[in-house]
């Protein structure tokens, strides 16, 4: 009785927000109207997850999905907001590889990005903090599910125009939907065309000093940088009602970007002389699309069972031309590289369920997937009185995976529900390069799963979580090719290889979460996480001829652990006459220990250690207006990723405002900020050994974003 009193009174301060039905909403509907739909499955349900739909998603009109999800618990993006970088999505503070993204429930290809989906495309995200047998084992730190739009239960015609300013550069996006139903055939198509635009400056110092601290070497070297992107997206699905209960369904992504950039350094040398090329800029230009896929076979059977099938294509392209020029004291250099990637992949699947009665469910299904990657690389370094320095890379590299899994999902009495699945999975990456030993790594892992849900009392409730998970090396990690920094290397900024001899990281997991519910949309929760995790993959940094190199190796264990505190509070659930204000609020605690690298700081991956959100949403009364905001906040801090190497990363604060006015049921329009504190971000590098050290710093500049957006229904 006292932790419900205690989160009662944490959440007073703190937030709640409504959550919609799966149906695609009525968008001429108001923003904030509470709906326990989702909040009630996520109660209901013995697998942990928290399913975020399309209105709340789309609240704040964000361009970018993963600027969306930073909001959502237990999430936090990599890099710096406002400056255009964009960042990877994380759960409890871990990315590269440790968070499984999936779309439509298929692992997502190496490259893909949420910073290129508009949320406007997306039904609903979920978020499963623990893995099930149904979906890849790939997931230590968690997985994101997102799933494109469904089709409505009624006809649609809605569109929405946006304009917007981020330090000098305009940017403007059109959107449209349309939804219909013909006799069996029922359809959307959800597209959005779109200009964005940024610049930005990255101040970087060089420092080196010797062991006495005496320094040696002080240089500046700003970096401005210029950005321009062009963008269609398309995601159109057809869904047949065949006899009986059986469907067919048609999901497709359509995306199709072109990007240019361009970069300038002027460095300056106060002590120890200037880098090999002090005034260089480098220009980039890429086109890049995606078409995936996704057909569906729904089959009732008899005795309330039903079969699965799904099949799936995808493609993803991207071509690149990259030019650097660099100048010095009477040297200078031009280097040319054209690259491209083709990615082709198809996979297939098939889920048989049957029920034991009304509580109790069995599946058991087979997954298979073959994923292509071939890439080029033509590369021509010109000096002047030197011959050309021609350097042509070829690789191919295939990836299968096979999987099998069973679960057995049964509400054994009214208070207490089991579920337990297994998964098999195995997973073979072969590849071949042009000048290189060709690579062929297999692996394979047994994934047991047992997650449990206790409702104690009328409001309170208590869930366990049992996992085995692991992270697959990615491709690049495994190609023994290097990729050469243009100018300044160093241990702080080195050059990176593959290591073919990569094996995955495995993972026990052990989590646990309290959760209470006040009343319709308002709920507390509390839960703690552990993973076990061997075979961990660091970086080994080293010198060969001369220059450092960076690369990947298995070493040792590592324990991460956590807790999150989350809240959604209308106040209409404590007082009926009180104004529709609804508030929410989220917090994460992350730490973590490299067992092969010294303290302090030895945390797994630079994992973030805090992040935290409070907002609210207000409609006001008498008037056609409603007004929130979101304050977002991520603790950075040091990281000690090997015995020499120290990393850090600056926190950051986000303040998200917007206001919605309603003139009529068909049309609104919606005013935004983002990142209207528009604080700089740093990053520090620190390589010390018994010779001295070096230590590189870079503050990124941030920039505050205004946008109108003109929303309406025809």
């Amino acid at each position: 009785m006292r932790l419900n009193v205690f989160l009662c009174s944490l959440a007073l301060p703190l937030t709640a927000h409504a959550y919609t039905d799966d149906a695609i909403p009525d968008t001429t509907v108001p923003s904030v109207t509470v709906n326990a739909g989702k909040l009630q499955q996520r109660r209901n349900d013995t697998v942990a997850s928290i399913v975020v739909g399309y209105e709340e998603l789309n609240q704040q009109g964000d361009r970018s999905l993963s600027d969306a999800l930073k909001r959502l618990p237990g999430i936090s993006i990599g890099g710096a907001q406002g400056s255009g970088q964009g960042g990877q999505i994380q759960l409890r503070g871990l990315g590269q590889g440790y968070t499984l993204i999936m779309l439509n429930g298929v692992p997502v290809p190496a490259g893909f990005s949420l910073d290129s989906l508009d949320p406007e495309l997306v039904e609903r995200v979920e978020i499963m903090r623990a893995t099930t047998a149904e979906f890849s084992a790939q997931a230590i730190a968690g997985s994101i599910n997102i799933i494109l739009k469904k089709v409505s239960r009624k006809p649609e015609r809605t569109f929405k125009l946006g304009a917007s300013h981020s330090n000098g550069m305009p940017a403007g996006s059109a959107t449209m939907q349309l939804s219909d139903k013909a006799g069996s055939l029922s359809y959307v198509l959800a597209g959005t065309l779109s200009h964005t635009g940024r610049q930005s400056l990255l101040d970087e110092w060089d420092r080196e000093y010797r062991v006495d601290g005496t320094p040696t070497v002080i240089r500046h070297l700003p970096l401005t940088e210029r950005v321009t992107s062009d963008a269609l997206e398309l995601a159109p699905r057809l869904q047949w009602a065949l006899e009986g209960e059986d469907s067919l369904s048609l999901q497709n992504l359509f995306s199709f970007r072109r990007l240019a950039s361009a970069r300038h350094v002027v460095e300056t040398a106060y002590l120890g002389g200037n880098t090999e090329y002090p005034d260089n800029d480098a220009y980039f230009n890429q086109d890049s699309s995606i078409v995936r896929s996704d057909l569906h076979w729904l089959r009732k059977l008899d005795h309330g069972a039903s079969l699965d099938l799904k099949l799936g294509l995808n493609y993803n392209h991207r071509s690149s031309n990259y030019t650097f020029n660099g100048a010095g004291f009477g040297t200078s250099t031009t280097r040319l590289v054209d690259s491209g990637v083709d990615d082709t992949g198809v996979s297939i699947s098939g889920t048989y369920r049957r029920s034991l009665g009304e509580h109790h469910t069995l599946a058991a299904g087979w997954e298979a997937e073959r994923r292509r990657r071939a890439e080029f690389r033509r590369e021509r370094q010109l000096v002047p009185d030197s011959p050309p320095v021609l350097y042509d890379a070829d690789y191919a590299a295939t990836v299968r995976r096979l999987a099998l899994f069973a679960q057995d999902e049964w509400e054994i009495s009214s208070r207490w529900s089991l579920y337990l699945g297994l998964r098999w999975e195995s997973l073979r990456t072969a590849s071949a390069t042009g000048d290189g030993p060709a690579v062929d790594v297999r692996s394979q892992v047994w994934s047991p799963v047992l997650q449990s849900l206790w409702k104690l009392r009328s409001q309170d409730q208590l869930r366990l979580a049992l996992t085995r998970t692991y992270k697959a090396p990615q491709i690049f990690q495994l190609i023994p090719r290097p990729y050469t920094i243009d100018n300044g290397n160093s241990p702080t900024n080195p050059d990176t290889q593959g290591n073919p001899a990569l094996r995955p990281e495995l993972a026990w997991g052990l989590d646990a979460a309290y959760e209470y519910y006040l009343g319709e949309g308002a709920m507390l929760s509390a839960s703690a996480t552990m993973r076990r995790i061997s075979d961990v993959m660091m970086d080994r940094l080293y010198q060969d001829n001369g220059r450092w190199v960076s690369s990947p190796y298995n070493n040792g264990t590592a324990l991460a652990r956590g807790i999150e505190l989350e809240a959604k509070l209308p106040l209409t659930v404590l007082f009926a006459s009180a104004p529709k204000l609804d508030l929410r609020a989220n917090l994460a605690r992350n730490w973590s220990r490299v067992d092969a690298v010294p303290g302090p700081d030895n945390r797994l991956d630079s994992q973030l250690p805090w992040s935290a959100n409070l907002g609210a949403d207000y409609q006001l009364t008498g008037l056609p207006l409603t007004v929130g905001g979101n304050l977002n906040y991520q603790a950075g801090g040091a990281s000690r990723d090997t015995r020499e190497l120290w990393s850090y990363q600056g926190t950051k604060r986000e303040l998200d405002l917007y206001g919605l006015w309603k003139f009529s049921d068909k049309l609104r329009l919606r005013l935004s900020g983002a990142n209207l504190l528009a604080q700089k971000f740093p990053t520090r590098s620190l390589y010390a050994d018994n010779t001295g050290s070096i230590l590189r710093t870079v503050d990124t500049a941030t920039h505050r974003t205004v946008r109108l957006m003109l929303e309406g229904s025809l």
